[in-house]
């Protein structure tokens, strides 16, 4: 993809998503946004570091990762083309970001600083509104996540994992998928022997 296909994805994204953003070119928009190639391995921020960036992810595959004191590694989430990643708590806050997020494809990015992203969003109509619905699916997708650590087996977890995204589950190594879901590669293989 060359640079104005990938600004053409930013646009159709962020149009199609709600219906509630039109503008005719990215030009319009008036945000500086730097193209950036990361290939599989990189990190697009670092736990502990300053990430005042939002990505949007024109192709590719990431997962936002967290680690222990000790190494060990915590699946959060996954973000994947066309979608939006960054760090929230460490864009407004201003303060480093509590994980990583992993290239686990070749990512093909836009990059934005956040505070000049933020600025135009609230002058142009429905982009504010557009994002805040986006923050919204978010949110109530982190709540439901949560939840099902409480209420539904290792079991039950996997295989909402399979039904919530189909297009993961031979993409990504099986122990990021337990990880994910909160149990061992080992637990896990128990489970996928259990279910053939």
């Amino acid at each position: 993809m060359n640079r104005q296909q990938v600004e053409q994805a930013f646009l159709t994204y962020f149009s199609q998503s709600y219906g509630l953003f039109k503008v005719g070119n990215f030009a319009e928009l008036g945000i500086d946004a730097e193209l950036k190639h990361y290939p599989k391995g990189a990190r697009l921020i670092q736990q502990g570091a300053p990430a005042p960036k939002l990505f949007f992810l024109a192709n590719g595959l990431a997962r936002y990762v967290s680690l222990s004191p000790d190494g060990k590694e915590f699946t959060q989430s996954f973000a994947r083309s066309p979608g939006m990643a960054g760090s929230t708590r460490a864009m407004i806050r201003q303060t480093p970001a509590l994980f990583n997020i992993e290239v686990l494809e070749d990512c093909l990015c836009l990059e934005f600083h956040w505070q000049s992203f933020f600025d135009r969003m609230k002058q142009i109509p429905g982009f504010l509104e557009t994002y805040a619905h986006m923050m919204e699916a978010l949110f109530i997708a982190k709540e439901e996540r949560e939840n099902a650590f409480v209420q539904l087996s290792a079991e039950q977890r996997y295989l909402n994992f399979i039904d919530q995204h189909p297009a993961l589950v031979d993409k990504i190594p099986l122990q990021y998928v337990a990880s994910y879901i909160g149990i061992t590669p080992v637990a896990l293989s128990r489970i996928r022997k259990r279910l053939r």
